[in-house]
């Protein structure tokens, strides 16, 4: 995170959102820096302000009659480094209707740099905005029938727990708005943040060592211990240089039988999957680091700085410098 300027966060709040949702992603980004930091007698370092609005500044009333107070308007927001919808906890295609204000505020905001998040069925307020024309989306499992009849066009990849796209951020559980949030910790600040807010709240965040939760995770999603081993070895020594068939003799397998089983267990070959490694590796150091392209073409394990656009480009459909132009934080604007 660059200096000491915090990122402004906006929860945009209805009638009968998950109170949870609305008020947890709160208290983790707000004490992002700070629990930990305190715990072990650190600086504080504030990373986040959080504010909760809705519309007219009314009172929201949350599922199970909790009502919460919000802090503005959220027609008055001038701007905000990232928006974010919570779930939808009573009937979706009411609560839309009965939205359509939001709805509108949101469509508005195509165009923006700012981080424009939804937190489960918090996806269907994307949806009907526009914002996830184009981009991969997630849900809530018990709403997937819903959302791809009333969205057959968006591509909907219920096994990712976490999509990013360009700007635009889902989840996919009532409860996985502290996924979200460590995911946002990480990207906008620094991994031991997001690692020491995960240990405040007590949270198991089963990173594999990427940003937090990385499509790569669902390639282990399998229970092959021969490939998993391979693959946690690949993610700690990506930088090498790297011959699969020594691989395959350093865990005890022929490498016939090694890219049989990856294909089989993970969907992939090995050598695909160490590309995929490094390419997430080279992500996560455009985003966060001030490191040169070349410097990073050789840090994650490429000779030609090349072969490695071409791959990235490939991956991304975006160039190293374009990629980092479009997500590296900008905290002057």
């Amino acid at each position: 995170m660059k200096g000491s300027l915090v990122i402004s966060v906006t929860v945009l709040g209805f009638d009968y959102v998950l109170a949870s949702a609305l008020t947890g992603i709160n208290d983790l980004l707000n004490l992002a820096g700070v629990s930990w930091n305190k715990y072990h007698h650190r600086p504080i370092e504030r990373k986040f302000k959080v504010q909760i609005a809705s519309w007219d500044n009314k009172p929201i009333k949350t599922m199970n009659d909790i009502v919460i107070m919000p802090h503005c308007a959220i027609q008055d927001i001038e701007h905000s480094d990232i928006y974010l919808v919570p779930s939808i906890a009573g009937d979706i295609n009411k609560t839309l209707a009965d939205n359509l204000a939001l709805i509108r505020y949101l469509s508005g905001l195509r165009g923006s740099k700012s981080i424009i998040g939804s937190n489960s069925t918090g996806s269907f307020f994307l949806a009907e905005a526009g914002l996830l024309d184009d981009k991969p989306a997630t849900t809530h499992w018990a709403a997937e029938s819903l959302f791809r009849k009333k969205y057959p066009h968006i591509e909907l990849k219920l096994e990712q727990l976490i999509t990013h796209d360009d700007n635009i951020l889902c989840d996919g559980g009532g409860m996985a708005w502290f996924d979200l949030g460590l995911y946002l910790v990480e990207l906008f600040c620094d991994h031991e943040t997001a690692m020491g807010t995960a240990k405040s709240f007590v949270l198991d965040t089963g990173r594999t060592g990427q940003l937090t939760y990385s499509p790569l995770i669902v390639k282990k999603y399998h229970n092959d211990k021969t490939v998993r081993a391979v693959q946690d070895w690949m993610e700690a020594n990506y930088e090498r240089d790297i011959v699969i068939s020594q691989v395959s003799l350093q865990f005890g397998v022929s490498n016939r039988t090694l890219i049989r089983r990856f294909k089989d267990a993970a969907g992939t070959t090995p050598l695909e999957y160490l590309q995929e490694v490094r390419l997430d590796a080279a992500s996560k150091y455009l985003v966060q680091s001030n490191k040169t392209i070349d410097e990073i073409t050789h840090t994650v394990g490429y000779s030609d700085i090349s072969s490695f656009t071409k791959l990235f480009k490939r991956k991304t459909k975006l160039s190293p410098s374009s990629y980092r132009a479009r997500y590296k934080p900008n905290y002057g604007e």
